[in-house]
């Protein structure tokens, strides 16, 4: 089995077949219907930033953008193929005080429980610790491929 490090390759998400599975995060990737959806129909509070752990080709993160102005959306990934001027490129695991900003919406889309745990769980914790008041965080349930018990951390940040 392969170290969580050797998934944090370029190689590994962009020309690795197992993306196919969810269309290469292109315009029928599940998540593009759970923002039009969903995440467009809520009362999102006006300040704080709109963010993204892990944006991958950025065709999701950029609805976003497009619905709430880029100036408010920032997306963290290791990799911005399509330099997107507004993904920070950063490994997620880094993510720390120095970071923190005010966010009123966060996905956490990092790369996979199945893939890379413990940037998931770093992610969700640093953005869980980040959300304003009436923010909205999206993100894994218990289902998730490990049985790691995210209703649990996410009940310690008061969600």
């Amino acid at each position: 089995m392969k170290s969580e490090q050797e998934h944090y390759t370029y190689d590994y998400w962009f020309n690795n077949k197992f993306h196919e599975s969810w269309h290469e995060g292109g315009e029928k990737y599940y998540v593009n219907h759970f923002y039009e959806d969903v995440v467009f129909n809520l009362d999102i509070p006006e300040d704080g930033y709109i963010v993204v752990l892990g944006t991958y080709k950025c065709v999701s993160f950029e609805k976003l953008c497009n619905k709430y102005g880029s100036e408010r959306c920032i997306g963290y990934d290791l990799h911005n193929p399509n330099d997107h001027p507004r993904v920070i490129t950063k490994n997620g695991i880094d993510l720390c005080e120095e970071d923190d900003i005010p966010i009123a919406f966060c996905h956490n889309d990092f790369g996979g429980f199945q893939h890379t745990p413990h940037l998931k769980i770093h992610g969700q914790k640093w953005a869980a610790g980040n959300i304003i008041s009436g923010g909205y965080f999206l993100g894994n349930s218990n289902e998730n491929s490990i049985g790691y018990d995210i209703e649990q951390l996410m009940s310690e940040y008061d969600f």
